[in-house]
Parts: C-alpha cells; structure tokens; sequence
C-alpha cells in the first residue's frame, strides 16, 4: 500500500476523487501520494491546488487534476458543466509548474527530480482528437479508467504515462538515482507545511463517530414503531446492522413506562457492556435489568456460581438448579418481569433447556408474555444450529410475532464487511447495503508472518501506525484465534506493551478472544494467530471478528494459511 498524505479522503470529495485515492492507496508500497496540496500564492496572490502529487521514487513526480463529472465537454469557447470554469488541461499544467518552482525554492537539491501532469476524467468519456496543446498520454477518462482490473494495472499505466512526459519533454532529465527514503522524507517534509488544513487525526475520528450516530439512528426508527404496537417482536440480521443499541433503546422505552424490563444476552462482555452504556444517560431505572441472561437468573434465585465453573456447569447444573428453584411458586412471583428483551437471542435459543428456564421468568410466559428477541438467526455458523431453528420455529408458532428484518450495515465501510462476508464463506446479499459512506484499501490489510516473533513486530508496529492516525489506545482490540494465554496479545504484553483484558474496564488496549468479543465492537481491530485448520469453524470466526470493526481491520495470518485466505478472497470454497 502506497503511503497516503492525508491517510483518509475527505467523504465531501467529489466521487472522481475518492476513485482515484482508493486506487493509489493500493499502489506500491514505496510510493507516496499526496492528497489537495494547496500550494501558497506565487502569481498575484493566486493560489493553485494540487488535486494529487504522486511521488514515484525510481521515475519522478505526476501531478494529476481529476473532475468527476458525468459529461466533461468543450464547444471552442466554453467548458461543460459550467462549473468547469477553466481547462483542466491549464489547471493540470499550471499545477505542475507551480509545484515545481515551490520545491525548488524549498528543497532546491531537488530541481533535478522531473515533475510532469496529466488529467484524469474517472467518470466522463472525453474523445482528445489531434491537437497542439494536449498528448494523449496526458489524459486518462472513464474509457481507460474503467479498463484497469486492479490498482496493480493503474499504478503501471500511471508510471508509464509519466516516463513518456519525461521522454517528451527536452528540458526534462529522467532520474539517475532512485529516491532514497531520506530523500521521500525530506520531498514530504517540505510539502506537508503547505498542505491544505485538514481536521487533525484525532477530530477526523470523532467526526466519523458522530456520523456513524446519526445512521445509527435513522436504522433505529422502523423497529422502535413497530416495538410500540406490537407486544411480540423478532428483529432478525447480520452482524453490523445495529441490533445490540436497537435492544437498548427498546428496553429504556418499555422501562420509562413503568414496566419491569430485563435486557439480557447471553455474552458477559456484551451484557456489562450494555450495562455500562445505559448508565452513561443517567441513574439506571430500578426497573431494568440488564445483563448476562445466565448470572440474572442465578442471583433472582439464589443460586451460587462457583468460582471457577466448568463449562458442564453452564450447560447442565445450572439449568437444572435454576428448573428446581423455579417449582416454588411465591419465588416465581418475585422474580418475574414483564418484558424481556433479548440480544443475541440465537445464542440462548440454541440452548432449549436455558430458554425454557428464561421463559419461567417471563410474565404470561411465551404464549402471552411480550418480548423483543435481536439475533443473527441466519448468518452465524453455530454448533447447535438446529436446536436454535427449532427453537424459533416454536417461538413463531406460539406466539406469532411481527418479524423485521435488518438487511442494511451501518456498523462497517464496504470493504470491511464484504471482505468480512467472503472470508466467512457467506453470500453477498447478507448485506441490502452499507449505510457508511467511504472507507477504502487503508481500513483493511493482511499480514503473513513466518514465526511468531515476526508476528509480534508487525503487530507493534500497527500499534503505532494507529497511535499515529488518531485513534487511542483505548480505541483498538486485539482478537486472537486462540485462547488469552497462547496469544499473540499475551506475548506482547511480555515484551513490556500495556494491554488489559477487555472484561476489565480501563484507557488502554484491550484484547480477547473472537467469540468472547461477540456482540461488541471497537474503531479499530486486529485479528492475531490467524492459522486455519478446521475452516467450517474458523470462516465463522472470520465473519465474527471482522465485523466488529467500525473503522480499521488488520489481520495477522500465519504463512501457512496463505493460500487456504487467499482463495477464500478470491471466492474460493
């Protein structure tokens, strides 16, 4: 991935524009390219912007003007649209001198380096007869532009293009040398200081968070109506579609009202989690419960959980203590609530025996009772797959509940939850669409690591690289295939990095495993000790993972796994 300057594009720029910077964003790693460079005033006062500078350090420097209109024409007098107010051709040129002549009076060991133009028109088709003033190579549309299968086909055309405007040119010199580091640096550093003010790191992500609110909001409306009139409700869709806050604000309305509400789930993360949120707008009402569905009813009824319960004590002693206590009629009574909302609801309804206990809770029980039940009923690859459709099919039956689904994303960029979609094996149409606008090839990279210590510098490294972007510490989670103890969180937390376990609250990075993060999410996510071996189960742990990212995913894959993940991108089974 070539290195972007600023590393996000700006989601009111143009849709040309964005095009563009997601194919350079995917253009060898040595590149550099820098976005809206607003040159200072040279000529009258005027200033010049730069739609894009493009350093390639074996070649020279390409200055690109894109416009993104549909239909780009000139009748001999004017420029069509008629915001087009001069040629973009001059503008291109123009740009191009101007830049030169600012690098050269600010790094003047530079002047040898060859600046050239050209003009990129991604989505208008524009016929360049012969002419005096432009070179064919000196214009890219939608003709060509539409032709590349990859950013790997761009980048060739764009350093093709730019060595035939050297060879064109007689006062220009191609490169002797190839641009060292130092020498990006230093072309870097004397630009950046001229570079057109842009929210700094850290407010960027705070504007991005405000708006993924507000969609939030807008995918809320539909299923709180129908949660007003109707007492039964079955919300169903994938992961990403907004079903945890929707489970929230369904049961703060239904508590407002005097009813005894519990909200549970079945993942402790996720019930302390919602916990934790619903206190953050105020004292939580002593009507709403709120928590993991298993230590709600074990503390209604009084039964003790060991310190360190086996996992046979989950799926049977529990239940069967909690189906005991229940026999006695004036505990019933107590203990019972009028509303129960349920998020992840597939978890619990995979387990008959715990959803039956759950029920015994519930005033009017399944027949008469009212309740909201949120899961992925469809997408999610469980052990107990069947019980769980058999559960629900008996929900239906008995209580006929409204259904509505939840097709549209509005947790994840495009990219992240259709890569997220093919690495879990799972058809496109999960997803209706994706209600976040932008995001590119910068929010989602792989890593194949040959040994463990490798895994662990790379792992550092985009630590500091996210530190760098504007995200907190606190803003990243590290989810391991494997257990807490052999992953690669627990290795760095060796070598002196600062990282809690998620379940403890806390400013710095936090880590788990995938399914114990289920239900959650974070801006940024790494997955870690990516080795694939039983895929069935390891797919599903793909689409989990992946999807808990509202910004960034980063996944560090063993070697070994490099071809079984690289053919489930590529749509292989």
């Amino acid at each position: 991935m070539a290195r972007m300057i600023p590393s996000f594009v700006d989601e009111h720029a143009p849709p040309g524009e964005r095009d563009v910077f997601n194919m350079l964003a995917a253009a060898p790693a040595d590149w550099v390219v820098l976005h809206s460079l607003d040159l200072a005033p040279w000529n009258r006062g005027l200033r010049t912007e730069v739609d894009f500078v493009l350093i390639v350090p074996d070649t020279g420097v390409l200055c690109i003007e894109v416009k993104s209109q549909l239909d780009i024409s000139f009748d001999g007098e004017r420029w069509h649209p008629p915001e087009i107010k001069r040629s973009p051709f001059k503008q291109a040129t123009d740009a191009r001198f101007t830049f030169y002549r600012r690098i050269r009076e600010l790094a003047p060991r530079y002047s040898s380096v060859p600046v050239v133009h050209c003009c990129i028109f991604p989505r208008a088709i524009f016929d360049l007869g012969p002419n005096l003033s432009v070179q064919p190579w000196e214009l890219m549309d939608k003709k060509t532009f539409g032709l590349f299968r990859d950013a790997s086909a761009f980048s060739a055309d764009l350093r093709a293009r730019l060595r035939r405007s050297i060879e064109a040119d007689a006062n220009l010199s191609p490169l002797m040398n190839t641009l060292s580091a130092g020498d990006l640096a230093a072309l870097v550093e004397a630009c950046v200081p001229i570079q057109k003010r842009r929210p700094d790191a850290r407010e960027e992500v705070r504007r991005r968070e405000e708006q993924a609110a507000a969609i939030l909001r807008e995918q809320q409306k539909p299923v709180l109506q129908l949660a007003e009139h109707n007492q039964r409700l079955v919300v169903s869709g994938g992961a990403g579609t907004g079903k945890t806050l929707i489970a929230m604000e369904i049961a703060r309305r239904a508590a407002a009202k005097g009813r005894r509400v519990a909200l549970l789930c079945y993942n402790q993360l996720i019930g302390d989690w919602m916990r934790q949120r619903v206190a953050q707008g105020g004292q939580i009402q002593p009507n709403l419960i709120i928590g993991r569905a298993i230590r709600i009813m074990s503390e209604m009824t009084g039964v003790a959980i060991p310190e360190s319960p086996s996992p046979s004590f989950w799926e049977a002693n529990l239940p069967e203590q909690l189906e005991d206590r229940l026999t006695d009629p004036d505990l019933k009574a107590t203990a019972s609530f009028d509303y129960l909302v349920l998020d992840e609801a597939q978890d619990i309804l995979a387990r008959p025996r715990l959803w039956g206990c759950l029920l015994q809770f519930l005033r009017g029980g399944i027949d008469g009772g009212a309740f909201a039940l949120l899961g992925d009923f469809d997408h999610q690859v469980l052990q107990n797959h069947e019980p769980m459709r058999k559960t629900l099919d008996e929900v239906d039956a008995a209580a006929r509940p409204v259904r509505w689904p939840l097709a549209e994303n509005c947790r994840n960029y495009r990219i992240v939850g259709e890569t997220a979609l093919r690495l879990g094996g799972l058809p496109a149409t999960v997803y209706s669409g994706y209600l976040r606008s932008g995001g590119g090839l910068h929010n989602y990279n792989i890593y194949f690591y040959e040994k463990p210590e490798s895994q662990l510098v790379q792992l550092a490294q985009w630590l500091r690289d996210m530190k760098a972007q504007g995200y907190r510490a606190s803003d990243i989670t590290l989810l391991s295939f494997r257990n807490d103890e052999s992953s690669a969180a627990a290795g760095l937390k060796r070598t002196g990095y600062k990282l809690r376990p998620a379940w403890q609250s806390g400013e710095g990075t936090s880590y788990a495993s995938v399914h114990a993060f289920k239900g959650m999410e974070n801006k940024v996510i790494i997955l870690t000790d990516v080795m694939l071996m039983d895929h069935d189960f390891q797919r599903d742990v793909f689409y989990t993972g992946m999807t808990r990212a509202t910004e960034c995913v980063r996944v560090l894959c063993d070697k070994q796994s490099e071809a079984v993940l690289c053919g489930w991108l590529a749509g292989k089974v």
